[in-house]
């Protein structure tokens, strides 16, 4: 857990840089798989019938060949790709809620429930070591969480756009990585910046010791 907090404040110390995007972007591969076994734990709790697996397989690889032709479309903008995404996701998701009984319906909901509580416990504790050790206040951490929101938004709708040259995009990211640097000064004390940059030290050489090892 504490490389988990470590990576968290390492985020809001360094900005949005492409490394940083990268590490973010294994991470939330990482995420999406451990959601995907999530999801797949959920699925064992059901007792599904045989006709029901058959069915269920079906509409997976139904729904799976609509995503991959909808990815080959070069000719939409990132918000008709994400309002299109969602609608197969929605859709395969009807799908299953029609092949459940009531009481599969009952278990599949208390497991979500379960697992949404487990995040929410996961991104408190996150906040709460994102508060302590550069000494940030409730207010500064909600303001932080927004502001680095709001900036991976901005980057990922440049890295989307097909209309944009990679020199265009690292271009415009520029620009929002320096923004935001700026916004973040607005945020944090003098004291504070200095003790994530001291902090973001620290861990390098930690990490060059291990390598060393």
């Amino acid at each position: 857990m504490k490389r988990i907090f470590a990576l968290t404040l390492a985020f809001a110390i360094a900005g949005f840089s492409l490394s940083a995007q990268q590490t973010r972007e294994m991470k939330s591969h990482k995420k999406g798989h451990n959601m995907q076994h999530g999801k797949e734990d959920m699925v064992k709790d059901l007792n599904l019938t045989d006709a029901q697996k058959a069915q269920l397989k079906a509409d997976r690889e139904v729904g799976k060949a609509k995503m991959e032709a909808l990815n080959k479309q070069d000719n939409l903008t990132a918000k008709e790709m994400r309002e299109r995404k969602a609608a197969l996701m929605q859709e395969q998701k009807a799908k299953m809620q029609a092949l459940l009984t009531p009481e599969q319906k009952a278990t599949l909901a208390a497991d979500k429930s379960n697992m949404a509580g487990k995040r929410k416990n996961m991104d408190g504790q996150r906040g709460e070591a994102m508060k302590e050790k550069p000494g940030i206040n409730n207010e500064q951490a909600a303001k932080l969480k927004a502001h680095n929101e709001a900036t991976h938004a901005k980057i990922k709708a440049i890295q989307s756009n097909p209309n944009l040259s990679m020199e265009q995009k690292k271009a415009q990211i520029k620009v929002v990585k320096d923004a935001s640097n700026v916004q973040r000064k607005s945020i944090l004390t003098t004291e504070q910046l200095q003790r994530m940059d001291e902090m973001k030290k620290e861990r390098k050489a930690g990490k060059g010791k291990k390598a060393v090892k």
